[in-house]
């Protein structure tokens, strides 16, 4: 009956190949036998080939003899990182020998991290002399017992991935017995969908931080008067409008005039845009504005002229001579007529559309001056004799 062993393979390599030897223990503890194969092979693990052992401090005198010798004998496979450093160093010697003696030299895998085997040349042979020992090579072909070594950095086409992936997948089916070219075909398909889901995954990641940055960019708000209400030409137009938006932290203040009529909140925070806002406007001639309005990237606020600027007629006729207000007086302002009160105090009202900044005034008394200039007030006053 099959020996039961504690780890599926013995790591030996030299501490200068560590992170090899690391990578390599990673790739195939985390790689999953397919179900399909589990099923044909019922001596293979149910998930994972796990644990493999590797040591992982410098090596004392005693320790191969007793602990590593114990690790060994444990181990089913050695995995042997082959490189022109491990091929010098005297304790991974001594693991291959004693896995040998163990009766196990057929389950010697060599996985090539650097240089060539059989080269001859001490400056790039990667396997070690132990392995020339039981694994000699020869010209001769009936005495020609070299070991095929797995090469992580084999020559040919294809990405540095899937070579050394190529290469785990070597090992995996030695390790099994199990046939390569359906475990290799399995795990390109695999690879391949993890490198499309991998790009796709950046694709839609930089998406996200573009609609992000696109979504919380400061925005720029376009604002215009638009004339509003009933217009009269003779009337001068608006010469500053000063339109304020009254944000959460502080109010954002621009001046529009007859030459600018248009302008520009800038950089407001992009969580404010489609809420909103409040918005003043004051310009003289003109009524305020104060209202709330949606953020969006143009407003358009209506200018709409006060009636009572140069409509509201409100004056008092004096007498120079009498020294006194005049009560009774007749007057004809714009086509309308009026008479003072007791007081000689006099108010008329003319519609918007038929305002001037100056009327003509006929009265029933000689005046002084016959012209009224808007806006007025009670204060005003036109004197007669």
């Amino acid at each position: 009956m099959e020996q039961e062993y504690q780890y599926y393979a013995f790591v030996s390599y030299r501490s200068s190949d560590e992170k090899w030897a690391k990578w390599v223990q990673q790739q195939i503890e985390a790689y999953k036998l397919p179900a399909v194969l589990q099923k044909k092979n019922p001596q293979a693990p149910k998930t994972r080939i796990r644990p493999l052992f590797r040591y992982h401090t410098d090596i004392q005198p005693n320790e191969l003899k007793e602990e590593l010798r114990s690790k060994l004998e444990q181990s089913k496979y050695l995995l042997v990182i082959c490189s022109p450093r491990s091929a010098q160093s005297q304790w991974v010697g001594q693991e291959i020998e004693n896995f040998v003696l163990m009766g196990r030299r057929d389950r010697i895998i060599p996985i090539i991290v650097d240089g060539r085997p059989y080269s001859g040349d001490p400056a790039t042979e990667c396997f070690h002399p132990v392995i020339h020992k039981y694994f000699p090579h020869s010209d001769n072909i009936e005495e020609d017992h070299e070991i095929l070594g797995v090469n992580l950095n084999e020559e040919g086409s294809g990405s540095k991935r899937m070579k050394r992936q190529r290469a785990i997948m070597q090992v995996v089916s030695r390790m099994l017995d199990v046939n390569y070219d359906q475990l290799w075909n399995r795990r390109r398909r695999q690879i391949i969908r993890q490198t499309v889901f991998s790009i796709l995954s950046v694709i839609l990641v930089i998406g996200l931080i573009i609609a992000t940055w696109l979504l919380n960019r400061p925005q720029d708000i376009q604002v215009a008067l638009v004339p509003a209400g009933v217009q009269n030409a003779n009337l001068p137009e608006a010469y500053e409008a000063e339109v304020i938006l009254h944000l959460e932290q502080e109010d954002v203040p621009i001046v529009l005039t007859n030459d600018n009529p248009a302008g520009t909140f800038y950089d407001i925070p992009a969580r404010l845009m489609g809420k909103s806002a409040r918005v003043t406007m004051t310009c003289r001639d003109y009524l305020a504005l104060d209202t709330m309005l949606t953020l969006t990237r143009e407003i358009q606020l209506p200018l709409e002229r006060d009636a009572e600027v140069y409509g509201h007629i409100d004056a008092t006729v004096f007498s120079i001579t009498r020294e006194m207000p005049l009560a009774g007086v007749k007057l004809t302002i714009g086509g309308y007529t009026v008479t003072t009160d007791p007081d000689g105090h006099f108010e008329l009202f003319i519609p918007l559309a038929e305002q001037l900044r100056a009327y003509h005034v006929t009265s029933s008394v000689a005046l002084e001056v016959d012209t009224i200039y808007t806006p007025c007030g009670k204060n005003n006053v036109l004197l007669a004799n």
